[in-house]
């Protein structure tokens, strides 16, 4: 297992289990460890970028889109 999600880049942590499910995080999958749909966790990272901008403005889901291509998840969708 690597220590960031293929999905989103979150950190994986503790050993318990509790913030991860293989290699994605709580924030990526449903309770069954299935990876959600790429629209939703989008609209997450969109929220992330535009937390640590810090007011700026910008198209963020447009940006989470570009961040997300280098996610291994989602490095081969278009």
């Amino acid at each position: 297992m690597n220590n960031f999600c293929n999905s989103c880049g979150m950190p994986l942590a503790g050993e318990n289990g509790k913030d991860y499910r293989g290699n994605y995080c709580i924030y990526c999958t449903d309770e069954n460890g299935k990876l959600l749909p790429r629209e939703l966790i989008q609209r997450g990272v969109a929220e992330w970028l535009k937390q640590i901008a810090d007011g700026k403005d910008g198209d963020y889901n447009k940006k989470a889109g570009y961040y997300m291509k280098a996610m291994p998840a989602w490095s081969e969708e278009e």
